[in-house]
């Protein structure tokens, strides 16, 4: 039987715990965003030797579960803090980084990939002929692309862009296996004294719901914004 106090002390640690998950989740997106489109550029326009590298890259962020890279960047950051400090002749002691930093270092691994690839499929999308008429109207390469191609593309990822957030905000439940407090590991401690569990995980599924229908409100807004720019363009 789920207790009403305990599932409301449970709630207000869950939501206290939001800025710090929607923060290392929006931190990892922007990186995976400006790295993705960088590796998905290389791999559409098969620029020579990077392709190669990017394609083994992405092959291996693919391949790892999350929670085991987690486990792995955190032994990488113990073992290996002191020569990481000394290499950029650093007099900081692991104690002086949060460890929030190797959990988005582990975030944006396991999320590179997936990532790179919608905005690949975005960029695949569109058809060669808006590249021609760019610059049949007296556009160069650079403003083709950011002017003609770049709306096309955003339009065609944000629904699937949408799920892979929402896959990262829930993967962001994940870094509590190396100590990072998150909305899950704070509402279970509040429940730890009471030694019911329940509330705990409850509410913080209630959190991630919430936090859930907020996202997917928020893409079906800027899809119809972006829906917009292209259809005045093509006009």
């Amino acid at each position: 039987m789920i207790k009403g106090s305990l599932l409301w002390n449970c709630l207000k640690a869950a939501v206290g715990a939001i800025p710090l998950n929607l923060m290392m989740s929006a931190v990892t997106l922007v990186i995976c965003i400006v790295l993705g489109t960088l590796i998905a550029m290389v791999r559409v326009y098969k620029v020579p030797v990077l392709k190669p590298v990017m394609d083994v890259l992405m092959a291996l962020s693919k391949a790892f579960p999350m929670n085991l890279v987690l486990l792995i960047f955190y032994l990488i950051w113990t073992t290996q803090f002191s020569s990481i400090a000394a290499f950029f002749h650093s007099q900081k002691t692991i104690k002086d980084v949060s460890l929030m930093y190797v959990a988005i270092a582990a975030l944006v691994f396991c999320s590179l990939a997936s990532i790179s690839e919608i905005i690949r499929s975005g960029l695949i999308s569109v058809d060669k002929g808006q590249y021609e008429a760019g610059y049949a109207s007296g556009l160069t390469k650079a403003q083709t692309f950011f002017h003609v191609i770049v709306p096309q593309a955003v339009r065609a990822v944000i629904p699937p862009l949408t799920n892979d957030i929402l896959s990262l905000v829930k993967g962001t439940a994940l870094v509590s296996v190396i100590g990072v407090s998150d909305i899950l590991t704070d509402s279970i401690n509040a429940a730890s004294a009471a030694y019911s569990y329940l509330e705990a995980y409850v509410a913080a599924a209630m959190v991630f719901w919430g936090i859930g229908i907020v996202l997917e409100r928020l893409s079906h807004y800027v899809e119809r914004k972006f829906s917009k720019s292209v259809k005045t363009l093509a006009g």
